[in-house]
């Protein structure tokens, strides 16, 4: 689920991801949109990985 806040009402997209999928976000869905997942009853892991530049002296 994506949203973007748009003047004073919210864009919303939905995008189905299949179980033990992974994706990566850049551009828009990554800087413009709002990130959410719906709760499910079951457990659910979440991994988030990151590219971190090095600090500079």
């Amino acid at each position: 689920r994506l949203r973007r806040k748009n003047g004073t009402r919210w864009d919303r997209k939905t995008v189905t991801v299949e179980p033990r999928s992974a994706y990566l976000m850049t551009g828009a869905a990554r800087n413009e949109w709002e990130h959410s997942i719906p709760p499910v009853a079951e457990h659910r892991y979440s991994i988030t990985l990151r590219t971190l530049r090095p600090q500079r002296a």
